[in-house]
């Protein structure tokens, strides 16, 4: 299992930068944070992700504490724990509600308020 321990979260941005066992540094958009059967799991995309080119793969990571205390993030290696984990997330966009259709109510609401 890959830890990193270089993980870094600009809360501004919601971007979190992330080095791997060779010291490369990728940077992904946070997406979602959820707990599942008591560990905590976070969805992230690539931050070089172009919405135009179509859906993006997201990653799956999970928190874990490192030997001195530090809390890390680190890969799924068993594909049955990412496949549940992935699902779970798949679930929670999908309730999430259609942005163009907030934009439309944001309108409404803004042309009531006149």
């Amino acid at each position: 299992m890959a830890e990193n321990n270089d993980a870094f979260l600009d809360e501004e941005e919601g971007i979190i930068e992330l080095e791997d066992e060779e010291g490369n540094i990728s940077r992904f958009e946070f997406v979602d944070r959820a707990e599942y059967k008591g560990t905590v799991y976070y969805a992230l995309i690539p931050d070089n992700y172009d919405e135009d080119k179509g859906s993006a793969e997201f990653v799956v990571l999970k928190q874990q504490e490192a030997e001195n205390g530090d809390v890390v993030l680190a890969t799924v290696d068993d594909d049955d724990e990412y496949n549940e984990v992935g699902e779970m997330f798949l679930k929670r966009f999908s309730e999430l509600p259609d942005l163009d259709d907030i934009d439309e109510l944001d309108e409404l609401e803004s042309e009531d308020d006149k």
